[in-house]
């Protein structure tokens, strides 16, 4: 079953994430289309707010105002029987780190390469999710953002793909699938350090597909890598929510099937 979701980011394509995140919501959906009579055009909201290419834009820093509007829509979007989805680049949601920031033109200074790239940021998703968490069903983490962790875990450090993720998951789940967050960093959220949950159940695995082939800045995970990794945590009862891709503009380009791959892998249709 099919489901269409209306996108709030950067970019026209933040919704193309492939949705092979075994959720369809059609359920609660129905059940509101009947209640009012009403044929909905799209049936939940991805979020997927990001920052400016010009380091001094004011859009590189987000208002509480803002995140606020976020969560606020959310909740009303959840009470309405929609899914809420949000698609952080990777370090929008640093499980790493407990740094916080409303900004997003900073750099990764754990990281020792790249460090003139300053368009990371320190956790500034974490505030939706300490507020309003129970209003996201699912969360797909950019693994593809420009020299993230996962690029220089295993292009600098030798880690294969694989151990990244499995590694991402297993350390979340020694912390009880929560990590602590500094937000009295920024004394204007008005929110106490604290844990910011990340459950299992809401955890997208977000790959990059064709258009990242020729890149030197974001990771191209293999199929192989990802199946090698995805079955290990199954086997462990510590698989994620799900799989998916951006963009599906670019399905096919250099020989890339992610829709056909990933589906397979869910379905363990490849062992």
């Amino acid at each position: 079953t099919s489901t269409t979701t209306a996108s709030c980011g950067c970019t026209s394509d933040s919704s193309s994430h492939n949705g092979n995140d075994s959720d369809n919501g059609n359920d609660n959906d129905n059940e509101r289309k009947a209640a009012n009579g009403l044929e909905l055009l799209w049936d939940g909201i991805d979020w997927d707010l990001e920052g400016h290419d010009q380091l001094d834009h004011p859009n590189n820093e987000f208002t509480k105002e803002l995140l606020d509007q976020v969560g606020e829509f959310s909740k009303r979007a959840k009470d309405d029987g929609l899914i809420v989805s949000m698609a952080p680049p990777e370090s929008y949601l640093d499980t790493t780190s407990a740094r916080f920031s409303r900004f997003v033109n900073l750099t990764y200074p754990e990281d020792t390469w790249h460090l003139d790239f300053s368009y990371h940021g320190w956790n500034v998703y974490a505030y939706i999710l300490a507020k309003y968490g129970y209003c996201i069903d699912f969360i797909f983490v950019q693994f593809y953002e420009s020299y993230s962790h996962a690029l220089y875990q295993t292009e600098r450090k030798g880690m294969s793909q694989a151990d990244f993720l499995i590694q991402y998951i297993e350390t979340l789940a020694k912390k009880g699938f929560g990590y602590e967050v500094h937000f009295e960093d920024d004394p204007s959220v008005n929110l106490k350090n604290q844990i910011v949950e990340m459950p299992l159940s809401k955890i997208v695995f977000g790959f990059a597909n064709g258009w990242a082939v020729d890149s030197e800045k974001a990771i191209l995970f293999s199929s192989s890598q990802v199946k090698s990794a995805y079955n290990h945590l199954d086997g462990v009862n510590l698989a994620p929510r799900g799989l998916g891709y951006w963009v599906v503009e670019e399905e096919g380009k250099h020989g890339l099937y992610l829709t056909k791959e990933l589906n397979e892998i869910l379905n363990g249709l490849v062992k």
